[in-house]
């Protein structure tokens, strides 16, 4: 068959072309006048609210608030958590709802097995790039038969294979092995086309008696604590991506009007380059943090390597392409590869820098901040953990903060270090009450510039350095000159080791 590259098309545009059949007609962002505002429940199948935030905002900046998407509490947790929130739409459970390509084939819809084929899409511009061609509007169309209607995409993470005890870099490698997987049959069977036995993991993946490695992205890599000590994460070898699928279901989606539908296709196009960015940012942060860490080593395979792996999965290409559909998308997809010719992505080289000192010595930050912030401060998830009443403790070369609001309550330490105007933080661990996950990890590192004018202290970012601002929204102001706990929240105390005694 001849693997001709299609031309580009926005998965909006592609989802609207469907909505055309279902009675929608309108492709822009301004067309009804509404003056109540209509809420549409999104069931989350991670429970945490992170994939979904900038879709939800972008959704509500849109309308003018008068379309909002309200994240509702997803069936438990489990190997198949995604085909658990696929049956719960099936049956209306909520009217949107998100799950990885890699959930789908087992409903029925096989062309999205297309974007997981291993080793396929191996960066992000051409995750990209797919994601805006006429590709995917057939394997939108393949929810119709379930009752469901795609309304776009949302990019994901290249994950990649993280060794236990040694690199994976070829097919031998991963002979005998045992390889968490998440919930994909493509993974799995690429697993076994390479010698080894898949085992699914839950959503929070972590490593179980008997596995040998897993397939992960970076940054799940970091936030979940796999770097265990002598593990091996190999930075070129982009197995997949984790791509969303956003639907409805056909009833909710029916009872919106052209101009709604228009503005939910509109927001998942809006997002899919800031949440590339995004991924991208947090993939070179995980892996400065994982490398400061010191407990995994950064492999690359040679590209004889990469090639002997792409000789070895060919029969699970061969596998899909039995489908005529999937067949397509990949001969397709295999066209969009190679007229763009993007290099492949990699996560970039461990360079191991010395970590903050604690210093004997006072410095003046020492003693005790407050901060009280608002949901501004935290944008563009808006995340709880990230604004509400912080408590600062300095202390000869360590730090400890809790913050808290109602939903969130978390505490982060380590060790920090004063150079004129200029103070580093380096994170040892963090934790609390996290309905997002989003908590300090162990290796972040982070800088500002002080600004001190008797007790109030303003931080402002470093240029080149990472500066959140969830730190730095408002002026700190000092409310005792001696360190102490007992100011913390007693909600989430930092643990007894955050401080010295």
């Amino acid at each position: 068959m001849t693997r001709l590259a299609l031309p580009l098309l926005t998965a909006a545009a592609a989802a609207a072309a469907l909505a055309g059949c279902m009675g929608g007609g309108s492709d822009r962002v301004g067309g009804d006048s509404a003056t109540d505002t209509k809420v549409l429940t999104l069931l989350d199948p991670f429970s945490s609210g992170q994939e979904s935030a900038a879709f939800n905002n972008e959704v509500a900046r849109l309308s003018h608030g008068t379309l909002r998407v309200k994240v509702v509490q997803a069936p438990d947790e489990g190997l198949d958590y995604e085909a658990r929130a696929i049956r719960a739409m099936r049956h209306g459970k909520a009217d949107l709802s998100f799950a990885g390509t890699r959930a789908f084939d087992e409903f029925g819809a096989l062309r999205f097995r297309a974007l997981d084929a291993p080793l396929l899409i191996d960066s992000y511009r051409l995750e990209a790039r797919v994601l805006r061609s006429q590709v995917v509007a057939p394997m939108l169309a393949e929810l119709r038969p379930l009752g469901l209607v795609g309304i776009g995409f949302l990019p994901g993470p290249i994950r990649r294979p993280l060794g236990g005890t040694r690199r994976l870099a070829t097919p031998d490698d991963f002979k005998g092995l045992t390889i968490g997987t998440s919930q994909s049959q493509v993974a799995d069977t690429t697993m076994r086309v390479l010698g080894a036995t898949p085992r699914r993991l839950p959503a929070t993946e972590h490593w179980l008696p008997g596995l040998d490695g897993i397939e992960r992205q970076t940054q799940g890599i970091e936030g979940d604590k796999l770097d265990k000590k002598g593990s091996h994460l190999m930075t070129n070898v982009n197995l997949w991506p984790r791509a969303l699928v956003l639907f409805a279901t056909e009833r909710a989606y029916s009872a919106l009007t052209a101009h709604q539908r228009r503005i939910l296709q509109k927001a998942a196009e809006n997002v899919g380059p800031k949440k590339l960015a995004i991924d991208g940012g947090r993939e070179g942060e995980s892996a400065d943090n994982l490398c400061r860490k010191g407990n995994v080593t950064f492999d690359s395979a040679t590209p004889a390597e990469l090639r002997s792996l792409r000789r070895a999965v060919e029969p699970v290409y061969r596998a899909l392409e039995r489908d005529p559909g999937t067949r397509e998308a990949i001969h397709a997809i295999e066209g969009v590869k190679r007229d763009l010719a993007a290099p492949s992505a990699a996560v970039p080289a461990c360079k191991r820098a010395a970590s903050t000192p604690a210093s004997d010595d006072t410095t003046k930050l020492d003693g005790v901040w407050v901060m009280d912030t608002d949901r501004s401060a935290a944008p563009p998830e808006y995340f709880p953990e990230n604004w509400g009443h912080w408590i600062f403790v300095f202390d000869r070369g360590h730090f400890a903060f809790t913050q808290e609001n109602k939903p969130s309550c978390t505490w982060g330490y380590g060790k920090f270090d004063i150079d004129g105007n200029r103070t580093s933080w380096t994170f040892t661990d963090g934790g609390g009450i996290a309905p997002s996950g989003a908590y300090n990890r162990p290796g972040e590192f982070f800088k500002f510039d002080l600004s001190e004018y008797r007790d109030t202290l303003t931080l402002t970012p470093v240029k080149g350095a990472i500066s959140p601002r969830n730190f730095r929204d408002k002026p700190w102001r000092r409310v005792s000159e001696t360190p102490s706990r007992r100011n913390f929240s007693k909600r989430c105390p930092p643990p007894s080791a955050a401080l010295r005694d």
